[in-house]
């Protein structure tokens, strides 16, 4: 879906892209729309830096935002990649605090801002944003402990194989094989897995010379045994 979707008498609503909105009515969501500040940002622009007050909701509109730490070596670790409809900021709501981590656009990107006061406003008038709010930050808690367990018991080669395995629910079926479009480069891949270029790269050519996958430049792939690949990861 591009853009966001329009009303009668209501300009675009961010809100109705965003779960914890989706069940709002239309006078909700123009409630919503009526606090939302919207900007523009070009490639590799910053939303916020770390340590930064932490004040917004922040809903991406169009685009690609990384959030992501750099080590005390400088190596960059990303968090999470957010898309189109995808939201962050919102432990704001529950205390005054700093970011603890950097956000910066991986493209031109449109971001829509919530200020915290006014989504607390929001949280007691529509307890049903309050309620999906909950059921996102679960959500969110599950993803962040698989996420840490698997860069601590994990080894390189076992957390790219799960992230493919992962990717390939998505991808696009070609029989009995899945092909795979890339949104990271190696480089960006990397800072995902904890790891660096060189052995993403290494690692994806071996898989290519074991037959498991081909490589189509950077962007794409075709997994050819799925079930091989499961059995490598779980090992």
């Amino acid at each position: 879906m591009e853009g966001c979707l329009k009303y009668e008498g209501v300009g675009h609503v961010c809100a109705r892209t965003v779960p914890i909105f989706a069940n709002l009515d239309e006078e909700g969501l123009a409630k919503v729309n009526q606090l939302i500040n919207s900007s523009s940002y070009e490639r590799g622009e910053f939303l916020f830096n770390k340590g930064d007050p932490a004040v917004h909701l922040y809903i991406v509109r169009s685009g690609r935002v990384k959030l992501y730490d750099i080590s005390s070596e400088g190596r960059q670790q990303i968090i999470r990649i957010l898309h189109h409809g995808d939201f962050f900021g919102e432990l704001t709501i529950f205390q005054a605090t700093k970011q603890f981590c950097y956000a910066e656009t991986m493209e031109p990107s449109d971001v829509c801002q919530l200020k915290q006061s006014d989504l607390k406003v929001l949280l007691r008038q529509e307890p049903k944003v309050a309620l999906a709010l909950l059921e996102a930050m679960g959500n969110r808690l599950s993803h962040a402990e698989g996420v840490i367990s698997d860069l601590s018991l994990k080894t390189v080669e076992e957390r790219l194989l799960s992230w493919l395995l992962l990717r390939s629910q998505t991808g696009q079926r070609q029989g009995s094989a899945v092909k795979i479009v890339l949104d990271l480069g190696r480089e960006e891949l990397a800072q995902l897995l904890g790891t660096t270029t060189e052995t993403v790269s290494r690692r994806l050519n071996s898989l290519q010379e074991e037959g498991v996958l081909t490589l189509a430049g950077h962007r794409s792939l075709v997994i050819h045994d799925l079930e091989e690949l499961a059995e490598m990861s779980s090992r």
